[in-house]
């Protein structure tokens, strides 16, 4: 695995493809990986509760960071990848 760091103010550069978006969530499956950090669990939650208000996801899978200052394992990566249409992640504190 590894990591691509971009920096958004940079003008040129190579050219960037963006992933394929999906049409629609009803009957997704939705990824939500908690950083670990304080505050993290309660902004994921409120997210996931907005979002099965507006769509009918197939499954929702949660995964845990096993240590907030560090990237998420590359097990963690490539199954949220692999099995998740969809993935919320981000910093609660």
């Amino acid at each position: 695995m590894s990591i691509r760091v971009l920096n958004p103010t940079e003008t040129g550069g190579a050219a960037l493809t963006r992933a394929p978006r999906l049409g629609d969530l009803n009957g997704a499956i939705l990824g939500i990986l908690h950083n670990g950090r304080q505050g993290n669990d309660v902004v994921l939650r409120e997210i996931v509760r907005i979002l099965e208000s507006k769509y009918a996801f197939k499954k929702v899978v949660r995964k845990n960071k096993p240590r907030p200052f560090n990237i998420a394992p590359g097990e963690i990566i490539d199954e949220l990848a692999n099995s998740c249409d969809v993935v919320v992640t981000g910093v609660g504190d």
